[in-house]
């Protein structure tokens, strides 16, 4: 069967408006990736992204990081008494060290001992002085000043010889990173763990519960 050219012509017309209309709905028809950046609930102003307790939790292992590469303030400096594994003196001001918590020598007349591996005790307290008095050695130590704890003690982040003395006590197992008040030598301590370094070694019991079972009542 043969198609006339005007009916050619005429179907062909017909099919050009016909895609014309069906293009037209498609094109009116709301693209899905067309969405206004201000509607995304991320960027939406019920959620504020500009608090630092937004993004705190995020960050905090960056902010324990920048807590010890910022150069902290020297405030007291001089030839130091050591009294024991967290505690010494420089002239007249008892410095006690910030966020490391070390086994007692002298509490109340009385000594703090741990256990070796294989069951034999050994005096902790008084290795943990020792151990300061060698890590200090004949050192001038420099001290920064983070307030007064409630004894009248100046809290302190100190250094001898450019090395930070609480860090090393905590990495060597001397002292324990006291997380109740400080994360910052969190890290020594895990690492003092892993190594089983110093009290770590065989078991003992907390400075601060030692003390608390040990504490002079009247």
């Amino acid at each position: 069967m043969k198609i006339s050219k005007p009916v050619m012509y005429f179907l062909v017309v017909i099919s050009f408006f016909a895609f014309n209309i069906i293009a037209q709905e498609i094109d009116d028809e709301p693209d899905p990736f067309d969405i206004p950046m201000t509607d995304s609930p991320i960027q939406s102003d019920e959620i504020p992204m500009n608090l630092v307790e937004d993004y705190r939790e995020d960050t905090l292992g960056d902010e324990r990081a920048n807590q010890k590469e910022r150069k902290d303030k020297i405030y007291i400096k001089g030839k130091a008494t050591v009294v024991d594994g967290d505690t010494i003196t420089i002239g007249n001001t008892k410095i006690r060290f910030s966020g490391i918590d070390a086994p007692e020598s002298y509490y109340y007349g009385l000594t703090q001992y741990c256990e070796r591996p294989n069951g034999k005790i050994w005096a902790c307290g008084k290795k943990a002085t020792a151990a300061l008095k060698k890590l200090i050695g004949k050192n001038e130590v420099e001290c920064t000043d983070e307030g007064e704890d409630k004894y009248g003690r100046t809290l302190s982040i100190c250094y001898a010889n450019g090395v930070d003395l609480q860090s090393e006590m905590v990495r060597t197992g001397m002292a324990v990173a006291y997380i109740r008040y400080s994360t910052r030598y969190e890290e020594e301590m895990i690492e003092a763990m892993v190594n089983r370094a110093g009290i770590w070694s065989g078991d003992f019991l907390d400075p601060e519960d030692w003390r608390r079972q040990n504490r002079k009542r009247d």
